[in-house]
């Protein structure tokens, strides 16, 4: 499974981590994630690839394009294009617009804004905390998903934005 190769490979970042500092307790294996929410869910990105969170910008709409692109905005001289993450998968988002936040994330040559209902902060977990556990297949989140943590009786299930980038219809937002 995809995830348990995820997993693996924050183990090893943090073991190269832990010798470079001489810490050497596995107990201490470190994972950091940043806490959303939309459409009523609770979710949790991984923090590196999350570049930054911003108050929704002012906006400039673009013509013939999906609804759920909802226009571009100049974060400090750069064009970055807003997608409403709920229109996207078809949900219904429970914040007004301008309450809500934007995920920015800048990755292998696409730097989009991922518009959430809100931001809950950045959670700690450790690797005991996860599990190989994949969201329900009928989720519209499922194709983004990376198992779950779980953390004092609560789950966070781990959504990666940069697979939104793997989706034609994501990086295709013209209308034909």
């Amino acid at each position: 499974m995809a995830s348990s190769g995820f997993i693996e490979l924050l183990r090893l970042a943090d073991l190269a981590k832990a010798r470079a500092t001489g810490r050497h307790d596995a107990d201490f294996t470190q994972w950091f994630g940043v806490a959303f929410e939309i459409a009523g869910e609770r979710f949790v990105a991984p923090m590196g690839e999350v570049s930054e969170i911003l108050a929704l910008p002012e906006l400039t709409p673009i013509p013939l394009t999906k609804p759920w692109l909802l226009g571009v905005a100049n974060v400090r001289g750069r064009l970055l294009p807003l997608v409403d993450l709920a229109k996207f998968l078809s949900l219904e988002s429970r914040q007004r617009l301008k309450s809500r936040k934007v995920m920015v994330v800048d990755q292998d040559g696409v730097f989009s804004g991922i518009l959430v209902d809100q931001v809950l902060g950045m959670l700690q977990f450790t690797a005991s905390d996860y599990e190989a556990r994949a969201l329900p297949e009928d989720s519209p989140f499922a194709p983004y998903n990376h198992g779950v943590f779980v953390k004092d009786g609560k789950e966070w299930f781990v959504v990666m934005p940069s697979l939104l980038f793997a989706n034609a219809d994501y990086l295709n937002a013209a209308i034909n």
